[in-house]
């Protein structure tokens, strides 16, 4: 499926990296514990990957982008991650680390 453009937000980040198979992108929020560390594991691990931190975003932008989340998760937890256009939903981050390296 590729990359969804509606997480392509004002604050969009991308973040280089050695291991591009998939596409990777989050959504997470600037002072959450579980964001960061999925952040470092991705970077530790030389994985490309874009994020968007809702909590930064103008308020217009987020409550529009929380409504276009709801329809991949009615109750929202961050981070988000999304993995060629679909959302990866329970697995540990180790697990989605391993997903992403193959």
């Amino acid at each position: 499926m590729g990359k969804i453009e509606e997480l392509k937000t004002s604050n969009y980040v991308s973040i280089e990296g050695n291991i591009g198979k998939h596409e990777v992108q989050l959504v997470t929020i600037s002072t959450c514990i579980w964001c960061r560390r999925i952040k470092q594991k991705l970077n530790d691990n030389g994985i490309a990957y874009g994020y968007t931190d809702i909590d930064n975003l103008p308020y217009d932008e987020r409550i529009e982008l929380k409504e276009f989340l709801r329809r991949y998760q009615r109750n929202l937890a961050f981070p988000m991650v999304f993995c060629d256009g679909n959302l990866v939903k329970g697995m540990r981050q180790d697990e989605i680390i391993d997903m992403l390296k193959h």
